[in-house]
């Protein structure tokens, strides 16, 4: 064996025997990268107050991201790669500046039940945890980390999220077309699902359940009781029907046109589109119109809130960037 592959297989050996090295092991960039390579964890990336990222991190990183793991690794996936590091890196600086263990039994509790209602039951999350690697308790200890980290980041950019009435104004005067509300009616309607893919026979037995709908409403019936006993209209059977308001570029033009129609409480005949068979109630019509800067005053500002936040947040990530000792460029 050479000589230098034989030093640095003493020196791995002595290492993982906890001889003497640990102190060597942490100072050294040169030695962290080679034992990296040695122990599979590939070459060392970057090194954030002495916690070191190796390309497994960036691989493992990514593939929990369900990035492509069999993307061929061209310029995009290049990017993507550091794109991972940088935010590996500003996560172990933030990391470094927190301590966990100060988060509320409560707020723990309740982002823990948020995970757990993802799924269909208690067998199908408990197995979700086993195939994850993790268990009730380093759940909450990794979810204690990534709590403890927001709350910090959420401190050092609250300085930079004010916003002041006079920005608020300043973009409702520059951008005044955003704040213009077109033509909207509020309908509601009983739905019979009819798609053209449907068979020339289903169509028509539609069409005949329809006009019997029509002609129960015509003596009468409860317009929000019919389309909660046959519309086929899932997301707003049991709310009576109630589309909302809606301006003509959000449903299909025959629908719109027959909406349009319709004076507050007028019931149409039924009617086709592209979905199916429609039976519509005509609730308000507001006509078009600017809105004032009251009344788009707080949409304004939290937009702009938003805006400012993306930025600080980035400008975080590239402060805390600054951080590693020792940075790889992919």
């Amino acid at each position: 064996m050479k000589r230098g592959a034989q030093l640095w297989v003493s020196v791995s050996i002595s290492c993982l025997a906890g001889i003497g090295c640990a102190e060597l092991a942490a100072r050294s960039i040169v030695l962290r990268d080679k034992l990296g390579t040695i122990s599979g964890h590939g070459h060392l990336l970057a090194l954030v107050h002495g916690h070191g990222i190796y390309q497994s991190d960036v691989d493992r990183a990514l593939r929990e991201s369900d990035y492509a793991s069999d993307i061929e690794r061209s310029g995009a996936a290049d990017f993507e790669q550091r794109a991972t590091l940088n935010k590996l890196v500003a996560n172990s600086a933030i990391q470094s500046h927190t301590s966990s263990g100060k988060i509320a039994a409560a707020d723990l509790r309740h982002n823990i039940d948020l995970l757990r209602s993802q799924f269909p039951s208690e067998k199908a999350w408990q197995q979700s945890l086993v195939a994850s690697g993790f268990s009730s308790s380093s759940l909450s200890e990794k979810l204690k980390e990534n709590l403890d980290a927001r709350q910090w980041i959420a401190k050092r950019v609250a300085p930079d999220l004010v916003v002041t009435e006079e920005e608020c104004r300043r973009f409702y005067d520059s951008h005044s077309e955003n704040f213009f509300v077109p033509e909207q009616v509020r309908v509601v309607h009983l739905f019979l699902a009819a798609p053209p893919e449907d068979p020339p026979e289903i169509v028509e037995a539609k069409r005949t359940e329809i006009e019997g709908l029509s002609v129960r409403l015509a003596r009468g019936e409860d317009f929000a009781a019919l389309t909660a006993e046959t519309s086929e209209d899932e997301a707003t059977k049991l709310n009576g029907g109630d589309l909302g308001y809606f301006s003509a570029n959000r449903m299909p033009p025959d629908f719109v046109a027959a909406a349009l129609k319709l004076s507050p409480g007028e019931i149409s005949r039924p009617i086709r589109t592209r979905l199916g068979f429609h039976i519509i109630r005509s609730i308000d019509r507001q006509m078009p119109g600017q809105r004032s800067f009251q009344e788009a005053r707080d949409e304004i500002a939290s937009d702009l809130a938003n805006q400012k936040r993306d930025a600080a947040i980035k400008k975080l990530i590239v402060d805390l960037r600054g951080q590693a000792e020792y940075l790889r460029l992919l």
